[in-house]
């Protein structure tokens, strides 16, 4: 059994780099990004930005080998993409994953397509990486709390721990940064977490080592040779996994076909239960389902729990969801539906 590598707490005058491994910030946003690296400057970090980072796109060796001179500086204490993007795939084969290992462990966070590295980082080298709000939404004035549990979460010495609820209210309507550069969340609409395959009054319990991301990206990658999960659960998770997955843009369809290639591929044996992310897409033209029959007829009938509409993903709030640590997540039910809920998060 293999320890996981919990990279250091951040501390005053760490360096973070901003890294554009997946799409860039194209010059309209560049005011909103202005706004959020100044932000943590004024948290005491010292800024290093990637080449890459104000321009819309790169070529994917520009991109890795960016991304590859970061992850081996040693004075680099944690990675910020400034957002997700379409295709952070393309760098995974030019990056050197054994000398990778050998470097410092560092911090990668954010969420999208950011996952598609951070669950490589952390099956391929065992570090652990943060799953949460992006950069671009951590203006210096936001006051959500799963926003300013981001920073809490780095600041984190080894062993210790964090405990987080649901969100009360989810942000329903995009925000244009480009419009508006010091845009904070509007968090309007009701939220309620539900189990899908659970209907009875009673607490259900999931722990486990907590691994998952954007199931666009993830879905593609999980029974692949650069997440080897199966490795990952001998290496790391003898007592099982806690998955969590979030749909950035597959319709229904899409969405079911994704998840029962997971099934078949064995990605969901031996796992402990399943948290799935609140969607941006309900429906589709056209299509005979929709987003919560795709569930259903995906993993209605799963033996293992699985709670739906989480905050994790495209509709903020987010989770600060850590792969690779320890979790325990305990749900009071009332039917379906999450009346309550806790997860925990342990440092090592």
């Amino acid at each position: 059994m293999t320890a996981i590598t919990f990279p250091d707490a951040l501390k005053n005058g760490d360096k973070i780099a901003i890294c554009a491994f997946s799409s860039g910030v194209e010059s309209i946003f560049h005011p909103r990004l202005e706004r959020v690296l100044s932000g943590l400057t004024r948290r005491g970090y010292q800024v290093v930005e990637g080449k890459c980072l104000r321009q819309q796109s790169s070529p994917a060796k520009q991109r890795a080998d960016e991304l590859m001179a970061f992850l081996l500086d040693d004075s680099i204490a944690a990675i910020m993409p400034p957002w997700g993007g379409e295709l952070a795939m393309e760098v995974l084969p030019y990056l050197d994953f054994n000398a990778i290992k050998k470097a410092r462990p560092k911090w990668l966070v954010g969420f999208s397509d950011i996952s598609t590295l951070a669950c490589t980082l952390t099956a391929k080298c065992g570090w652990t990486t943060l799953h949460c709000t992006n950069l671009m939404q951590l203006h210096p004035s936001e006051e959500d709390t799963h926003c300013l549990q981001v920073f809490k979460t780095l600041e984190l010495a080894a062993g210790g721990e964090f405990t987080q609820t649901p969100a009360q209210f989810y942000q329903s309507d995009a925000i244009n940064y480009a419009q508006t550069p010091d845009a904070l969340f509007s968090l309007t609409q009701p939220s309620q977490w539900r189990c899908l395959n659970v209907k009875d009054n009673r607490e259900v319990e999931l722990s486990g080592r907590l691994f998952g991301g954007c199931l666009d990206t993830l879905g593609l990658l999980l029974a692949s040779p650069f997440l080897a999960l199966d490795e990952f659960k001998k290496q790391y998770a003898s007592h099982g996994l806690v998955l969590y997955l979030e749909n950035a843009e597959l319709h229904p369809s899409a969405l079911a076909r994704f998840l029962i290639a997971l099934k078949l591929n064995n990605v969901f044996s031996d796992i402990n239960g399943l948290i799935i992310g609140r969607s941006g897409v309900i429906s589709a033209p056209e299509q005979t389902i929709d987003y919560y029959q795709a569930l259903t007829l995906a993993l209605g009938e799963c033996l293992f729990p699985v709670i739906i509409d989480a905050d994790i993903g495209h509709i903020a709030p987010n989770l600060c969801l850590v792969n690779g640590a320890r979790v325990r997540m305990l749900a009071k039910l009332e039917n379906t539906v999450v009346c309550k809920a806790q997860i925990t998060t342990y440092f090592g």
